[in-house]
């Protein structure tokens, strides 16, 4: 009798030892999967003192998960401001895009926040097609703005192009950050800002 109880105790901490090892399985990756930006960028700690990640969010269209974003700057974010702050930029997509398409939506989300003018528009539109690739899932697009010089744009890292406009930078960081984005949400988790 005390073999069958013991042999049945002894399956009961091997079952819960092993349910234990899966319960973490599952939970740390949840926990990295919040962390998974780690370090910034070795691009924003050349170009930004004491750079940290300022907030991250997702872009969902109809419930369809768009991309992961993540902000990094150096400033408080009831402080910050996307005209006058460096800022690094970076969406890790959730599904494949033409290059076309996202320049021909980052024009139209221009529009709808006020900036630049309808033929600075055009010019744009020309500039970022030239710029901007085709994405996969998981691939990811950055920018390092740096106000009053321009903007930097970066393909899973590696450098795509420099534009010397700080309009049209300006106004492409707007998209997600300025107070007018058809994204209030996004920008709100990007900057950090409390609900």
């Amino acid at each position: 009798m005390s073999t069958a109880l013991n042999m049945h105790k002894a399956r009961f901490y091997f079952w819960s030892g092993v349910a234990l090892i899966a319960a973490m399985a599952l939970v740390v990756p949840k926990a990295w999967a919040g962390d998974h930006f780690g370090q910034p960028p070795k691009q924003v700690t050349n170009t930004i003192d004491n750079a940290k990640r300022m907030g991250f969010g997702t872009l969902r269209w109809f419930g369809l998960k768009i991309y992961d974003g993540q902000l990094w700057a150096n400033v408080e974010p009831e402080g910050f401001n996307y005209k006058r702050d460096p800022a690094w930029l970076e969406l890790t997509y959730a599904r494949s895009f033409d290059g076309t398409d996202i320049a021909e939506r980052s024009i139209d989300e221009m529009e709808e926040i006020g900036a630049g003018t309808p033929e600075q528009h055009k010019a744009w539109l020309e500039t970022l097609k030239s710029i901007f690739p085709d994405v996969k899932q998981g691939h990811t697009l950055s920018a390092l703005h740096t106000p009053g010089k321009g903007i930097q744009f970066f393909r899973n890292g590696s450098p795509l192009a420099r534009v010397d406009d700080p309009e049209l930078a300006a106004a492409f960081m707007g998209i997600w950050l300025d107070p007018k984005t058809s994204a209030p949400e996004m920008r709100r988790q990007l900057i950090g800002l409390k609900r």
